[in-house]
């Protein structure tokens, strides 16, 4: 029955004219009275007709007034500050008219002049009744017919701006049971203070005595995301999980709906927010004049990190854009995401395969870029393990492509987006993404390159398509269980923009031939990380959701790392970003082991293919993978230093490879000290240079035909060979 009230009210509103006629009632009553406080009820019969004729001629200039500033047409229930001040400003006009009136009455009609004591009554009672019954209608709207009864009490956290926005957007939201029991901050000097009705409370005060006995269940976080770092949010929902109170977040500025915060926008906190750190600064200006004018192309554009550096590039000015990428509907949504937020700029959208050489070159013939940003590549670590044959077609023959062509038409810069699993590798995916490394590394130092060849390594990155939290986050909606593959694995991650930025600045401050590192932070536990995002969610770990070990993936780590112990690292202008110190890789070696592995790409099984990756990267050790098999004979893997590890994790590592011999593998032309970068090579000819496609002669018998011979040679019956397939055909 309460239920139909509230809806039958819902619908009914009264009209304007019985709100104008319920001000004008009300201004004349007072000004009756006045005229009874201005005579002491003294003589009032015989001034009846002149109190009557003051009364006529004032009330025009009343109803004028509220027609100009509106001030009948809201909403008794909905009464706010504006419509207050409305209601003064009529006032001010209608004592405006008063005046006028007193003026006419000592001029030419002296039954007109109104005490002026009986003006300024007039204004102060009628302010306080015409505000104060709307107030009072607005009031038992939402307290005595809306207001059901509160079902959950919470706090803000945070007494500042936002947190009193949160408060009235909370208020005004009549689907919402929240009753609001006060305000926490961390700022000493507002401790204990009262804002807009609410005691703001010192965090050790709060959780110490006020959220028990008020049985608080809910803190909303009312701090915009620039005002508060990841560091301290983390405390705050650590300290609220510890309790078992559910904690909220607030969006930042920038995403509120056309420029106005709902309560609908009140959400669960992210797990992002609690896994980044305050952001690496660096300098835009000299960003800025390298890119600005520039011709760019960045491949693999429709990609997490692809796709944030173009949106990154294009607020720097450049010439052009050209993006490439295979798959079409986000690349198109991300065509006409930049178009409507840069018009002018010249943007090139090519659907295309990297590792296709003539429609590759057909696009450096329209682009003929000055700078590639190379994001291309398969990413997926279980999945490549089990299509090697499209890793090395995408990650190897892709950047082997596009280098060759960066050469060819004089690029001045190439920047190759790398990964920290392709260090000390345990998968194909690692594995393809060292090899790009090596051949990169090696054009570099070829005599006759003037294309600056620079790589960039990092993590697992916040918000990709392959993070483990999307995936966390479905499981947890549906109920159960979460997965996670080993109890003690461990990830660093970093946002999507940072490692961007992080491209963008070695592509900047790059000579040539560089490894870029990032220290990543502190390493995050995948377990500890699913319980975090269960308690987040509202529910209890192993009660309500089950955490579920599965065992390892083929390929897959307990930890990566950025750097082997055989690369030495040389520091930068900013402490958090490091260059790997590698000797240089020989040119002819390297393009002949490639060469000799692209050849074969259609021809040979997976397990000779993955034979020519691990006589190409001798520290290829597969791990949980078909592939274990291959790795009988060869030598023990490096051992492994991780930039921002876990200092215990490291004595790990070092007490379990003590003794192990330093001397690198045999042919293996890579991974020794070197504390010098080496210098340029002097340019050769000018751009448009013969492509790279020269090798060493057939007789320089390479250690991954042996290895392909051994595996070809095996007593178990072969695979059967795979069939080459276009992937640009449209039958594909």
């Amino acid at each position: 029955m309460r239920a139909r009230i509230k809806n039958l009210l819902d619908r009914i509103f009264l009209p304007r004219w019985i709100v104008l006629i319920a001000d004008v009632v009300m201004v004349a009553v007072v000004f009756v009275l006045t005229y009874f406080l201005r005579l002491n009820l003294v003589n009032l019969p015989a001034d009846v007709p002149q109190l009557a004729l003051q009364v006529i001629a004032s009330l025009p200039f009343f109803i004028g007034a509220s027609y100009f500033t509106k001030s009948h047409a809201s909403i008794l229930r909905q009464t706010n500050l504006a419509d207050t001040l409305r209601v003064l400003h009529t006032l001010f006009i209608y004592t405006a008219g008063l005046l006028i009136i007193y003026l006419a009455g000592v001029w030419f009609v002296p039954a007109l002049k109104i005490p002026a004591s009986v003006i300024v009554m007039q204004f102060f009672i009628s302010a306080v009744l015409l505000t104060g019954y709307r107030l009072i209608v607005a009031y038992l709207w939402r307290n005595l017919v809306r207001k059901p009864k509160p079902d959950t009490h919470i706090m803000i956290w945070g007494a500042g701006s936002m947190g009193q926005i949160t408060k009235s957007v909370i208020e005004k939201d009549d689907n919402l049971h929240y009753n609001l029991v006060g305000f926490i901050d961390d700022n000493p000097q507002l401790h204990r203070k009262t804002i807009k009705g609410l005691v703001i409370y010192s965090p050790e005060e709060a959780f110490d005595r006020i959220i028990e006995k008020e049985q608080v269940k809910e803190i909303i976080i009312g701090i915009t995301p620039d005002k508060i770092t990841p560091e301290r949010k983390s405390e705050i929902v650590d300290m609220c999980i510890a309790r078992g109170i559910r904690v909220k977040d607030v969006p930042g500025a920038n995403e509120w709906l056309n420029g106005n915060f709902y309560a609908s926008q009140i959400h669960d906190v992210n797990i992002e927010d609690l896994l980044g750190r305050p952001p690496i600064v660096l300098e835009d200006q000299g960003l800025t004049q390298w890119i600005h004018g520039a011709k760019v192309m960045v491949t693999g554009a429709a990609g997490s990190i692809g796709s944030e550096i173009v949106r990154q590039v294009a607020r720097l000015h450049p010439g052009c854009i050209c993006m490439i990428d295979q798959a079409e509907s986000p690349l198109y949504d991300l065509r006409n995401e930049v178009t409507s937020r840069h018009p002018d700029l010249c943007l090139h959208a090519m659907v295309a395969s990297v590792n296709n050489p003539r429609r590759m070159r057909r696009i450096f013939d329209i682009c003929v870029p000055d700078v590639i940003f190379h994001a291309s590549a398969y990413k997926h670590v279980p999945f490549m393990e089990e299509f090697p044959y499209e890793a090395l077609r995408t990650n190897v023959k892709g950047t082997k492509t596009v280098a060759d062509l960066a050469v060819e038409y004089g690029v001045k810069k190439f920047v190759m987006v790398s990964t920290d699993k392709a260090v000390n590798p345990t998968n194909v995916m690692g594995a393809s993404k060292r090899i790009c490394e090596m051949y990169t590394r090696s054009l570099f130092n070829y005599d006759h390159v003037e294309t600056r060849f620079i790589t960039t390594r990092f993590g697992n990155v916040l918000g990709s398509n392959g993070s483990v939290i999307p995936l966390f986050r479905r499981q947890i909606s549906h109920g159960g269980p979460v997965t996670v593959t080993h109890k003690e694995i461990i990830r660093y991650f970093m946002t999507i923009p940072e490692a961007c930025r992080l491209v963008l600045e070695a592509g900047h401050m790059g000579e040539g031939g560089e490894i870029f590192l990032f220290d990543m932070g502190k390493p995050v536990k995948i377990w500890d990380l699913a319980e975090k995002m269960i308690r987040l969610s509202g529910f209890t770990p192993y009660k309500d959701i089950q955490i579920v070990e599965t065992g390892l993936r083929p390929g897959e780590k307990l930890y990566e790392e950025l750097l082997a112990r055989r690369e030495e690292h040389l520091e930068t202008h900013h402490k958090k970003i490091l260059i790997a110190s590698i000797q240089p890789y020989d040119f002819q070696k390297a393009l002949q082991q490639i060469n000799d592995l692209v050849e074969h790409l259609d021809t040979e099984t997976d397990d000779q293919l993955v034979a020519r990756m691990k006589a190409i990267v001798p520290e290829f050790k597969s791990q949980n993978s078909r592939f274990e098999k291959l790795d009988a004979k060869a030598p023990a893997s490096e051992a492994t230093v991780t930039v921002g590890a876990d200092p215990h994790l490291t004595d790990r590592v070092e007490a379990a490879t003590k003794g192990t011999d330093a001397k690198a593998p045999n042919g293996h032309n890579g991974d020794v000290p070197d504390t010098k970068m080496p210098g340029r090579k002097s340019p050769g000819k000018a751009a448009r240079k013969k492509p790279v496609t020269s090798a060493v002669p057939v007789s320089e018998t390479d250690a991954a035909n042996k290895a392909a011979e051994q595996i070809s040679n095996n007593e178990d019956p072969p695979a059967e060979p795979l069939q080459a397939v276009d992937i640009d055909s449209p039958h594909f």
